[in-house]
């Protein structure tokens, strides 16, 4: 890893992680968790991340009370192989999704803010930048969110993954908690959506 590009990862995850550290350190029950506990933490989640638009109007804050509820999340979240979380997903879908399967991408970032150690975000950039590692770019798709999450953690124990324990070993490890895996993942989740063009000028907003 390239030492300004290593940089860039860095801050990048830094910067994340402080903006929404009280979600993602949170250690008690998932009903209190302050992103499912809180009607406007939630909205300006959806705002940040952009899935917003994959929720019908005026459901967002049923959804949250949902999944703050719901026995089925919790499940998905211990069982922790992505699989619970697709088929949650789908039965969700007709009652939140703006579309067909869009509640997916808010699922799968709810449950990457609450357990990083575990589960990364289903995002469009991060699962091309993922082909590329492990495939070469080939255009094969990742049919469902337990493949991904399968795709991702062979990139974590792979080189990809190594490359981001020691450069934040040696480059920038400024607390305990940037030594642990659910902050290191959050990293190569960034290494992944940089590779797969998050931050291109193609990818930029006009």
């Amino acid at each position: 890893m390239k030492r300004l590009a290593g940089a860039f990862l860095l801050k990048q995850a830094r910067d994340n992680w402080l903006r929404w550290q009280d979600v993602y350190e949170y250690k008690g029950n998932i009903t209190m968790n302050p992103l499912l506990a809180y009607e406007g933490r939630f909205a300006s989640f959806l705002r940040e991340y952009g899935v917003g638009r994959t929720i019908r109007k005026g459901r967002r804050d049923a959804l949250r009370r949902e999944l703050r509820n719901s026995p089925e999340f919790r499940k998905a979240l211990e069982d922790g192989d992505g699989q619970a979380l697709d088929r949650l997903a789908r039965d969700l879908g007709s009652r939140f999704g703006s579309r067909r399967n869009a509640v997916l991408s808010a699922l799968s970032k709810v449950a990457a803010f609450i357990r990083p150690e575990r589960f990364v975000a289903w995002d469009q950039f991060a699962r091309k930048g993922l082909k590329c590692v492990l495939r070469g770019c080939a255009s094969s798709r990742l049919n469902g969110y337990s493949e991904y999450l399968a795709a991702f953690d062979t990139a974590w124990e792979g080189q990809a993954g190594g490359q981001v324990r020691d450069y934040v070993a040696k480059r920038g490890v400024r607390n305990d908690v940037e030594r642990e895996p659910r902050f290191l993942r959050r990293v190569l989740d960034v290494y992944l959506m940089k590779r797969g063009g998050r931050w291109s000028r193609k990818a930029r907003p006009k």
